[in-house]
């Protein structure tokens, strides 16, 4: 899988949490569930977005389009990333 196969995953993955998060918390009281709720249709490989709260979410996905805009703009990440 290519860079930016992935950082398309990812960032689809970041939003249906970010989705989740917010309907979570529109539904009940807060603290009704866990921190890391195992979901038969949340992807493995990103199951440490569950962690992040709606904030920490949305900074990710704004993130995630720069990369993923970079690199179809051809624009090398520095290095260490």
């Amino acid at each position: 899988m290519d860079d930016a196969e992935r950082l398309r995953r990812e960032l689809r993955a970041t939003r249906e949490e970010l989705v989740r998060k917010r309907s979570r918390d529109s539904d009940g009281p807060p603290g009704a569930e866990s921190g890391l709720p195992l979901m038969p249709e949340r992807d493995d490989e990103f199951l440490r977005l569950a962690l992040m709260n709606e904030a920490e979410l949305e900074s990710h996905v704004e993130r995630l389009e720069r990369d993923l805009n970079d690199l179809e703009e051809g624009i090398e990440p520095p290095d260490g990333e």
